[in-house]
């Protein structure tokens, strides 16, 4: 994957992050409780400046109630 794909690629997580919690009527704030991490880190994931581990995910997917795979995969 080249650098230019990655970066697009990680913007898309931090879309569907933002778009899913909206959808939940959740703040940035409910979502990082909820997720267990910090509230900069969750504003760092949906602007795409920061690429999320594996361990970030799975603790997003949990507060939101999905399962990891839903963040990773994507039809153009």
């Amino acid at each position: 994957m080249e650098e230019t794909e990655l970066k697009v690629f990680i913007k898309k997580i931090g879309i569907r992050i933002r778009e899913l919690r909206i959808e939940r009527k959740m703040t940035q704030l409910d979502l990082a409780i909820a997720s267990n991490i910090d509230e900069r880190q969750i504003q760092r994931l949906e602007a795409s400046h920061t690429s999320p581990t594996i361990k970030t995910l799975y603790k997003v997917a949990r507060g939101l109630d999905v399962e990891v795979y839903f963040f990773l995969k994507f039809t153009d």
